[in-house]
This record gives C-alpha cells, structure tokens and sequence, in this order.
C-alpha cells in the first residue's frame, strides 16, 4: 500500500514542526541555563548583602520566556498530533476510495474478458457450421477451432488421397490439407 498525499503532506509537515519543536528546545535549555546562572548571583549577592532586584527581575523575565518556549512546544507538538489524527482519518478514506476504483476497474476488466469469451464462443458456433473454399472445392467446417492450437477441422471426404499426394498448408489458424 502506498502513502497517500495526504500522508505525504502530514509528514513533510510534521517533519518541519519537529524541527522547529527541536530549535525552541535549545533556545529553551539556553533560558534555564541563563536562569540557573542567575539563581546562583542572586544567592551570592544576597549573602554579601547585595542588591539583587535587577537580577531578580531578569530571572523573572528569563524564566517566564522559557516557560513560554515550553508552552509553545506543547502546542505545537498539540497542533502537529491533532493534525496526524485528521491526515490519518482523511488518509483511510482515500484508501478506501483507491480500492473501490480499483475493485471497479477489475471488475470491468472481468466483464471484458466475459464478454470476448461470449464473442469468441459465437463466433466458433457460427465456423462450425460454415464451408470454406479449399482449391476450389466447397468444404464444410466440421467443428470449431482447437482452443488449444486454433486448427479448423474440415469434412475429410472432399477427395480420398494417399499420404504422399497431401501437402499441408497453414495458413493463419486454417489447417488445410492439399492435394500434390
């Protein structure tokens, strides 16, 4: 079974949100490093008696933007697992649609074939009981075509005939046996 384009969409689209969720990951990691450095000043500082707003602002204001990076991973990882559950459903539908055509066109096809058996059938029918011209001489069709081989079966009595005054013919799906 083949991907369908709608599989092939969500993919690509799921590859490039990966990407991104990846990129926002280290931006992330970046915020909370920062963040712990800060953490570590501030602790510093306030045991020497120094003032820690400034950096306590700073951390307040790293902290939130990786929180925000995180929340945006979510959503985006949210987004992307929403949008695999639809690719997945509108997928199955065009399998089903796929396979419906071609039960369709295997279908046809069978009719087909029914149909020249039918023709091939009659039009056998209508050799058996037909003549032909072999020199001449008006000979009847005894039975249709060997399926097998395709040879008329033709009246063997037009003309009594040893082995060495007969050469055989074929010509096309015809056998006719020739007086020398």
């Amino acid at each position: 079974m083949a991907i369908s384009n709608v599989m092939t969409r969500f993919l690509l689209s799921a590859g490039s949100a990966m990407k991104q969720v990846k990129a926002q990951e280290g931006i992330k990691k970046q915020m909370e490093g920062k963040a712990g450095v800060l953490k570590a000043e501030i602790m510093q500082d306030s045991s020497k008696g120094g003032d820690t707003a400034k950096k306590q602002e700073e951390l307040e204001a790293t902290e939130k933007k990786a929180a925000d990076i995180g929340n945006m991973q979510m959503q985006t990882l949210s987004e992307m697992n929403e949008s695999g559950k639809a690719a997945s459903k509108a997928d199955a539908a065009e399998q089903e649609r796929n396979k419906k055509l071609e039960e369709k066109q295997e279908e046809k096809i069978r009719e087909k074939r029914a149909e020249r058996k039918e023709q091939q059938e009659e039009f056998q029918q209508k050799i058996a009981g037909s003549t032909v011209s072999v020199d001449g001489a008006e000979v009847n069709v005894l039975k249709a075509p060997d399926q097998e081989s395709g040879e008329i079966h033709l009246d063997e009595l037009v003309m009594p005939a040893s082995a060495a005054e007969v050469n055989t013919v074929q010509t096309g799906q015809v056998t006719v046996d020739v007086k020398a």
